[in-house]
């Protein structure tokens, strides 16, 4: 499978969908170690989105002998290793306010949402 700009527009909906609920009723969790009054600039976040959901095309869509279980297990294991890294970024450069707490709940989040837009996308590929 290649990438397509539906399956980039769809995919990027879903996870976008799923992610902004899941920040919403957890915004206690990411509050206190935001800065008061922070400006998100949602059009980089959106193009973080969209890059997620191109690199589930082209790293978990393009498998060959793909299965249901195959596209949840290589999307959670790319999920794992891009939210991953940045959580560890994140740690590494703001000691202060980045814990390990958060680090590991955004990671094991990422993991989980880039699992089921992967799965996501394939069902609709079938």
């Amino acid at each position: 499978m290649s990438v397509t700009l539906s399956n980039t527009l769809l995919g990027s909906i879903f996870i976008i969908t799923i992610d902004m609920i899941y920040l919403s009723l957890n915004k206690n969790l990411y509050n206190p170690i935001l800065e008061p009054n922070i400006d998100i600039n949602f059009t980089s976040a959106i193009v973080c989105w969209i890059i997620i959901v191109i690199a589930i095309q082209l790293l978990v869509l393009s498998r060959q002998g793909l299965t249901d279980n195959g596209a949840l297990l290589y999307g959670a294991f790319l999920g794992f290793a891009m939210y991953g890294v940045y959580n560890a970024t994140n740690f590494a450069t703001y000691p202060n306010k980045w814990n390990i707490k958060i680090a590991t709940i955004d990671t094991l989040w990422g993991t989980f949402v880039t699992s089921i837009t992967s799965y996501f996308l394939y069902k609709i590929n079938q």
